[in-house]
C-alpha cells in the first residue's frame, strides 16, 4: 500500500516539486484496493533496480528506458498483460509524483508495447485451465511429489495438499477470480444452498474500487471441496486459503498443472479457461463479461477468439447447409 505521505519526485535523482498532503495521500490510496498498490510497488521496485543494474546512467524517467525495460521484460518470458501491468505501475508512480509529461506515457513506450504485443515477443495470454485440464489436476493431484529438499511427500500430506490445491482451482474457475480476489476471501463470504451450491460474496475487486461487491454462484461438487478444507474451529473472518497470497496461489496451480502434464498454468489461468468454457457453451458476451465482472468487452473478447470462430457467420453458414 501506499505510504501515508507521497514523496515529491521520482527517486534517484528526485527533481523538485510541490509535496501532496497527508489528506491527499490518504484520499489516493483509498482510490486503489490494496493488492494494486502492493502489485505497483512491487513493479515500480523491480523497475528501479533494473535501471540501477542495466546501466547506473540510466535515468528511469527516460521514455527510452521504460520502452527498454518492456522490452527485456519480454524477453524474460513474461506475458504481454504483465507487460501492461508494469508500465500502469510505472505511470502511476510518476503521476502521483506531478512529472509532467509522464514518461510512462510517451509514445516511443506505446509503440514499444505495441510491437512487443505484434510480434509475439510477450506471451500475448495465460494458458487456459479448462474442464478438462482441471479433471486431470483433480486425477493427479494427490500423487506425492518431491519437495526442494528432495524429500517425497508422505500419502498423508500429498492427500491434504491435494485438497487444497483442487479447492482452489474450484473456487477460482467458478468465481472466476483473480488471484487477489482469492487470496483475500474469508469463509463469511460463502453461503450454501438448499441445493448443494453456494454463494461467494466478492467484497472488492480492481474492478470495483467502490467496494459495491459481487456474488458468484459456486457448483456443490466446489462447495464440498471446500468443506473439505474447512478447519473445525474456523472463524468468519478467517482467510479461506489461509496463509497464501495470490503468488503463492498462482505456484500451486502451476505446480498442480505440471503434475498433471500441463505445464504453464498460472494464477489467471483458471479464469480464463472458465470464460472460454463458457463461450463454447454458448454463453453470449453479456452474460461472459457478468461472470467475469469485466467492464469493457475487449479482454473477454481476446479469451474467446477461438470459441467465437465457432459460432461466427461461417460457421452457421455451413452448419446449415449440413
Amino acid at each position: 500500500m501506499l505510504p501515508t505521505t507521497i514523496p515529491a519526485g521520482i527517486s534517484p535523482n528526485p527533481g523538485p516539486g510541490p509535496r501532496i498532503s497527508p489528506a491527499t495521500a490518504a484520499a489516493i490510496a483509498a482510490a486503489k484496493a490494496p493488492a494494486t498498490h502492493t502489485s505497483y510497488q512491487r513493479g515500480w521496485d523491480a523497475y528501479l533496480l533494473w535501471t540501477l543494474d542495466s546501466s547506473p546512467s540510466r535515468h528511469p524517467a527516460d521514455p527510452d528506458a521504460i520502452a527498454a525495460y518492456l522490452a527485456h521484460l519480454a524477453g524474460a518470458g513474461q506475458s504481454i498483460a504483465t507487460l501492461r501491468c508494469r508500465r500502469a505501475a510505472i505511470a502511476y508512480r510518476f503521476a502521483i509524483a506531478r512529472h509532467n509529461p509522464n514518461p510512462a506515457h510517451d509514445p516511443t513506450v506505446a509503440e514499444a508495447l505495441k510491437g512487443l504485443a505484434r510480434s509475439g515477443r510477450a506471451q500475448s495470454q495465460a494458458l487456459p485451465l479448462t474442464s478438462d485440464i482441471q479433471a486431470a489436476i483433480i486425477a493427479t493431484a494427490p500423487t506425492p511429489r518431491r519437495g526442494r529438499g528432495g524429500h517425497t511427500e508422505t500419502a498423508p500430506t500429498a492427500r491434504r495438499r491435494a485438497a487444497l490445491d483442487i479447492a482452489i482451482i474450484r473456487t477460482m474457475r467458478d468465481a472466476l477470480l483473480r488471484r487477489s480476489e482469492a487470496a483475500a476471501l474469508v469463509w463469511s463470504d460463502l453461503a450454501p444452498n438448499p441445493d448443494g451450491s453456494g454463494r461467494l460474496t466478492i467484497r472488492r475487486s480492481k474492478t470495483d474500487q467502490e467496494g459495491e461487491g459481487a456474488v458468484q454462484y459456486l457448483s456443490p461438487a466446489t462447495m464440498q471441496a471446500l468443506a473439505a478444507i474447512r478447519p473445525a474451529a474456523a472463524a468468519g473472518d478467517d482467510p479461506i486459503f489461509a496463509g497464501l497470497s495470490g503468488r503463492d496461489l498462482s505456484e500451486r496451480i502451476r505446480r498442480a498443472g505440471e503434475t498433471a502434464g500441463y505445464p504453464g498454468l498460472s494464477g489467471h489461468s483458471p479464469r480464463v479457461g472458465m470464460a472460454q468454457d463458457l463461450a463454447a457453451g454458448g454463453a453470449e458476451m453479456p452474460a461472459l463479461m457478468q461472470a467475469g465482472r469485466w467492464q469493457s468487452d475487449r479482454m473477454p473478447a481476446r479469451y474467446i477468439r477461438k470459441q467465437s470462430a465457432g459460432r461466427g457467420a461461417v460457421a452457421q453458414y455451413y452448419q446449415r447447409q449440413s
